[in-house]
Formats: C-alpha cells, structure tokens, sequence
C-alpha cells in the first residue's frame, strides 16, 4: 500500500509539471506574481510610515489650485491602516479625514487594494505584454473586479456607496514584485455623487533594518470629480518608514458619540527614536556609495560633517552616524541621458540613542552632474496659413521635483551616475509633535 501512495504521488507530479508546461508564459507568470504578493502581505511586519498630502483643488468651471499639505503617521501590518496625528503614539481607526477636517483624502494604499486585485479572486486578467516604466521593463495586466464582488466603498458628506473596480498593474518578471497599480473606480450608484475615482500607487523594496526587506507604497495619488466638476487631487508621499513595536486594545466602553467613538487603538512601545529640537541645522556627508546599479530601498549611511549647536551647547557631535535607504533612482534616455535620484535620510544617532532624522532640506553641494532643477527643450511649430510658411521655436521647460522631510532629492545629468562618497546635505530639523 505504501508503495501504490509513492507512484500515486509520482504521477500526479508527472501530471501537474506537464499541464504547467503546456500553459502560456505569461498566465505562469500571473499565477507567480498572485502567489508572490500573497507572500509579501502575509510576512508584512508593524510598520509605520510618516504620510505627506499635497493637496489641489478645483471647483466647478475653476483652476485647479493648491489646498493644503497634510501630514499623518500612518500604522499597517497589511490588513488595516490605522492612523495618528505625527509624533502621536495612539492610532486609531478613523479615516484619515478626521485629521484633516474638509477635503478629500485617500487611503488603503498598503497592500488594501493589492489584496483585493490579486489576493482575494474574482477577478479578470487581460496581458498586456512589458512596457518600460522608470528605466525598467515591467509585465503589464489590465484587471476588472465586478461591482457585486467588489468591496470597495467610497463615503461623502452627499452619500456613499458600493463601486466596482478597473485598472491595470506592472510586475516585475524576475521578481514578481508589484511595482504600480492603477486603480479607477466604476458603476458608481445613484447615492454617490461622483463621476470618477482613482488610485495611482507606486510600491518599491524597501530595508526597514537588518532583517526586514519589505515591498511597500513609495508614492500614490487619489483624485476625485463629482457631478458639479468640483475636483480633489491627492499627491501622496510615505517616508520616514520603520519596523514598529505595538500592542493592540480595543476600548468598549467609550460612549458612542461624535466625540467619543468606539475605535481600535494601538499604543506604541518602540520609544527608540527620539525627536530633535527644531531649528537646528545639520550638515551630512554620505559615507555609501551611490551608483546606478543600486536597488531602490538599499540602506545607505552618511555622518554629520560638523558638530550641531543649540541655545549654545553642542547637541550633536561632529561624526555622528546618520542612517537611511535609496529612495528613488530612475534612469532617462531623452531628452538627454539624466537620473533622478532620491536619498532618504530616516535617522541619526548620539552616543547610542537614535534620534528620528525629521528635517527640510536646505542645501544641496555642487557636484558635477548634479542639478536641483532640469531644463528641457520644447518646440512649437506656428503656421502662417496667410503666405503658406511655417515657423519653429523653441522654448525651455524647466522640471523641478517637491521636497518632503528627510529626502533630498535631484537630477544627475549623464549616462552614468556616480556620487562621491563625501557628497554633502545640509538640513534643519522640524518639530515633530501631535
């Protein structure tokens, strides 16, 4: 009996690697990217990231004009988000809205919508072959997730409802990595005064410490238009992103009433990053090396070039270690060969306390092939239909990129990037409290 089990389980074997092997490529490769990111969601630790909205707005028959820039520490370990004000140590479940008070703001930018795309099933798959995306080549699928499976829910002041989900993703083939989802909602109800809503997320492998590695959200965006035209646009940006110790409660007893909802809460116990004071300023010398053959999310490690006084005593010594990761590092051939580049600085530590490194960029070195901004060339053809000639200008776009706390980020003009191991930052620090 034992050896009719072996040949039993030999043949189903045999079986299953033949019906792989007559599949077409690219529904394997589907089937590793579903079984992929399952994975990635499954191991996903405590995290915390600190979260910026840059927020535009746009009435009826208006401009879209700047709103606001809202900033919140955002909680996951994959299956919620839950949301503080920054350098609060109590999350909560309330939709980040509460925080901001008006306007429009998005969420389940961590793993939320990858679940329900390519966890959870009942979902359709159309291939669309590999495009290149940020200097890489990345396997495209176009997806629907039916309204009567969907489990997205969109809530306004005006009304709420259920809507169906469409979009596309790109995976990385060798990796099974997820690196954009596109996301728009549809078959919006009679009670949901909107006519479009989507989601644009940008995920990358990032180091969170020695032994965490983990496929998260660097960047997304959220825009919204209602009937009337009014229109929300998010831009959001995760930074300052960590392994985070926490314990869960869930409090019962609090009445429930606008004021005091029952909400589930967690209370931080990793107090190992400090604040600094505001307003200090600190210049950094990058002891890695930075080239193009970096991953994004690779630690990287830099020190304070000289000491760092505050109401006349020293606060941070010169040499101090500051630590961080490659946040963006993406290659362009035109108009002429050029990187933008990205270095998060997340912490720095004095005589073996580490201190949360939350502070604007103030200064960039000169260094060749380096640019805060870069110019791009534009033509315009004009026709004079009067005598049949045309004529060409050229004008010249200027690209520059928003700033965030902790990121320094610039053009590299050049086909190959190479930073020197001493290239320089200068910052101050912001307060960081509730």
């Amino acid at each position: 009996m034992k050896c009719a089990m072996v040949t039993l389980a030999a043949s189903l074997i045999f079986v299953t690697t033949a019906v792989s092997q007559d599949l077409p490529p690219e529904v394997l490769l589907l089937s590793r990217v579903k079984r992929h990111t399952k994975e990635e969601l499954e191991r996903l630790p405590n995290i915390s990231c600190l979260e910026t909205v840059h927020r535009d707005y746009q009435p009826a028959r208006g401009k879209l004009r700047p709103l606001d820039t809202v900033r919140l520490e955002v909680f996951t370990s994959g299956d919620k988000e839950l949301f503080a004000s920054p350098g609060d140590r109590r999350f909560s479940e309330r939709h980040p809205m509460s925080y901001a008070g008006s306007g429009t703001l998005g969420d389940g930018f961590f793993g939320l919508y990858l679940k329900d795309i390519l966890v959870n099933g009942r979902v359709s798959y159309a291939y669309k072959g590999e495009e290149a995306i940020g200097g890489r080549r990345l396997a495209r699928w176009d997806y629907r997730l039916p309204l009567m499976w969907s489990g997205q829910i969109i809530r306004l002041p005006e009304g709420s409802g259920t809507v169906g989900l469409h979009g596309s993703f790109w995976a990385e083939p060798q990796t099974g990595d997820v690196i954009r989802l596109e996301v728009n909602g549809d078959d919006f109800p009679p009670t949901l005064p909107i006519t479009e809503a989507a989601w644009n997320i940008n995920y990358e492998r990032t180091a969170l410490g020695d032994n965490a590695v983990v496929l998260i959200p660097r960047s997304g965006e959220f825009r919204m238009v209602k009937f009337s035209g009014e229109t929300s646009h998010n831009g959001i940006e995760f930074t300052h992103c960590r392994v985070f110790g926490a314990q869960s409660a869930i409090d019962f007893d609090a009445p429930d009433s606008a004021e005091h909802t029952p909400s589930f809460g967690v209370v931080s116990i990793d107090d190992t990053l400090r604040p600094l004071p505001g307003g200090l300023q600190i210049a950094v010398k990058l002891r890695s090396r930075i080239s193009a053959d970096m991953a994004v999310g690779a630690l990287i490690t830099g020190v304070v070039a000289g000491k760092v006084s505050g109401k006349g005593a020293v606060v941070i010594v010169a040499g101090s270690p500051v630590r961080g990761r490659i946040r963006l590092l993406e290659r362009y051939a035109d108009p002429f060969p050029h990187f933008v580049v990205a270095l998060e600085f997340t912490e720095v530590e004095l005589q073996g306390i580490r201190y949360l490194f939350y502070a604007d960029l103030v200064e960039v070195e000169s260094a060749p092939g380096v640019e805060q901004t870069l110019s791009t060339p534009s033509e315009t053809e004009e026709v004079n239909l009067l005598f049949g000639g045309r004529r060409v200008s050229r004008s010249w776009e200027t690209l520059s990129i928003p700033r965030l706390p902790g990121v320094a980020i610039f053009f590299f003009k050049g086909s190959k990037l190479e930073l020197p191991q001493d290239f320089r930052t200068v910052w101050k620090t912001r307060v960081l409290a509730p």
